[in-house]
């Protein structure tokens, strides 16, 4: 069960060069330019478009391209919402962040190491953005009891299986998203936003989304409890994995 807001294919990050001769002046106004777009929460099928961290321009979530007739606000078009870009993120609840590209740039390229990998047959692929932290990431206390940590991210498998992970990293980096615990140790950005969301104010679209992401025991767990009760992803802003746990 995935909610598709990426496509299941490959693809190559390439870092815009800064060309020289750009003068001081150029790239803060640029600067200010990608500011005043990630604020407006304006996207298009999903993205900020801007900046273009990657060289597909074709709606993938690492690509930009033109606001037109597709922008959206938190997933409603701004022709819908007469051109204002205003947030519709209900006040009871943290702001539902979707746009990988307003990401800072560290977190960006960790959810996207995490991302390919889980997209691959085996866990082990899962290696190279573990090693990318200086410390591996924390996979739960059951996990810790072994030494190496894609042996702990396998030891979170129930049925043996190493798609089981996989396609729970998938899914979860699928969801919304929440920015938390800011100007604290604990700041991240975590998937899925529900694990920070009050499940009793959920709309019907929302619960939808919640039933796709989750397996039916686990679905009804959080519906009952109200409290989220499955796997969740935590990135520091400084593009640290800090961990991948599984709520109960």
């Amino acid at each position: 069960m995935t909610l598709q807001l990426f496509n299941k294919r490959p693809f190559s990050l390439v870092l815009l060069p800064l060309a020289q001769g750009i003068v001081l002046g150029t790239a803060l106004i640029m600067l200010s330019q990608h500011s005043a777009i990630a604020a407006s929460g304006v996207t298009i099928n999903g993205v900020v478009p801007q900046p273009d961290y990657s060289s597909s321009s074709q709606g993938y979530p690492y690509s930009s391209g033109p606001v037109g007739s597709r922008a959206t606000v938190n997933g409603r078009s701004i022709k819908e919402m007469g051109g204002k870009t205003y947030s519709s993120t209900p006040a009871q609840g943290p702001v539902i962040l979707r746009d990988l590209g307003a990401l800072p740039l560290p977190v960006w390229r960790m959810a996207k190491a995490i991302f390919e990998a889980s997209q691959e047959d085996s866990l082990d692929a899962m290696r190279m953005a573990i090693e990318m932290n200086e410390m591996p990431p924390s996979f739960g206390a059951v996990a810790a009891d072994n030494n190496d940590p894609v042996a702990q991210l396998r030891s979170l498998s129930q049925s043996g299986e190493d798609e089981e992970i996989l396609n729970a990293l998938f899914d979860t980096l699928n969801s919304g998203f929440v920015h938390v615990g800011q100007n604290t140790p604990y700041e991240a950005y975590v998937w899925p936003y529900f694990a920070h969301y009050p499940i009793s104010s959920l709309d019907t679209a929302q619960r939808e989304e919640l039933r796709q992401l989750l397996p039916q025991d686990a679905y009804e767990q959080t519906i009952q409890s109200g409290q989220y009760a499955y796997y969740i992803l935590g990135i520091s802003p400084d593009g640290v994995w800090q961990y991948f746990v599984k709520e109960q």
